[in-house]
């Protein structure tokens, strides 16, 4: 299937999708559990799950970790004037760096944005990574923007297959969802036998019957005690979820756009947190600004299936936070997108 087919899916998959995606059961049965909330067969319950991974609507079944809890991890955005023809030279050079991990083309003068993010102790640091990067593609300092990330508000990319209800404050379609805030416990760090399954799981969990079997073998322990030991970290916030991730380009859900806010800065804790609350949001930072240059300092990805939609959300959310001065960049290309890996 070519990665810009859109699949068709019918009820039963969405049901299965939201639940896969936001309350995946972490035991010896996951297939039967979901089966029974959803009211069909075990066996029904694998082989859909297996067709839509098969079919690239799930990428992969894996761990999110809590970075803050677990490795110093600093990251950036980076935005470049990037002439047409040497896009494709430029966008190879960026893609090298296994530290990037998302690289778009979007509608705007700084055509190429891109995250840098590293963490741990054991390669490049950031300044370091973002200077080589810079060196090598010889891009001139005034068309570069350099945005690194002082607060994390959100990120969460999960996507809404199943009917909400109005939330009874006329904002019908952009439902709020709780934001869970845990305190980390450093009496309770990762040992090595959970860092052995942290490391196994992060890069994907296999869709098969017992998919926690094969974690089990790789840390040398029963699959009983990695069950025990993932709900531990569950609850610990050292992962901050177990579930699958999604092609959302499969789905139908082909518009993209980062919304960038002009903040006051007494006023960013506040309206960072308020768009945070919204599911149509999957990320918002708080970046530095370069006074003259680049001076809006508050980050959020949006996704849409229209571009109108996209737009309209923006629009929305702007007389939500009280917050006029805003650009919605959407994305043209997408050059590169994975996940930040945490090294085990």
């Amino acid at each position: 299937m070519n990665a810009e087919e859109h699949c068709t899916l019918d009820n039963r998959d969405k049901e299965l999708l939201q639940y896969l995606q936001d309350a995946f059961p972490v035991s010896k049965s996951p297939w039967a559990e979901i089966g029974e909330k959803l009211g069909i067969t075990e066996e029904e319950v694998l082989s859909r799950s297996q067709r839509l991974s098969s079919d690239g609507v799930i990428r992969k079944l894996r761990t999110i970790l809590n970075g803050q809890k677990i490795a110093a991890c600093s990251s950036t955005l980076m935005a470049m004037r990037v002439p047409a023809e040497r896009m494709e030279e430029v966008v190879s050079v960026v893609n090298e760096y296994m530290s990037v991990t998302h690289n778009y083309q979007r509608e705007h003068d700084y055509n190429l944005w891109f995250t840098v993010t590293t963490c741990g102790s054991g390669g490049k640091d950031l300044r370091s990574t973002v200077e080589e990067i810079k060196e090598r593609i010889g891009i001139p300092d005034s068309d570069v923007l350099d945005l690194p990330t002082t607060r994390v508000f959100k990120v969460d990319v999960r996507f809404k297959f199943t009917d909400f209800k109005d939330n009874g404050d006329g904002r019908g379609d952009i439902p709020k969802v709780e934001m869970e805030h845990t305190k980390m416990n450093t009496d309770d760090e990762p040992d090595e036998t959970d860092q052995a399954i942290l490391r196994v799981a992060q890069e994907g969990i296999p869709v098969v019957k017992e998919p926690f079997e094969g974690i089990a073998k790789e840390a040398g322990i029963s699959q009983d005690e990695v069950i025990a030991r993932l709900k531990k970290l569950i609850n610990g916030s050292v992962i901050k979820r177990l579930g699958i991730s999604i092609n959302q380009r499969k789905v139908g859900i082909v518009a993209n756009a980062v919304v960038a806010w002009k903040v006051p800065q007494e006023q960013v804790d506040s309206v960072g947190n308020m768009l945070a609350s919204y599911r149509e949001i999957t990320h918002c930072y708080e970046r530095v600004t370069m006074p003259g240059k680049w001076e809006h300092n508050l980050f959020t990805v949006v996704h849409g299936y229209t571009r109108e939609s996209v737009g309209e959300i923006a629009e929305r959310l702007s007389k939500v936070v009280g917050i006029s001065d805003f650009l919605v960049l959407f994305s043209n290309e997408q050059f590169k997108r994975t996940s930040v890996m945490h090294p085990y």
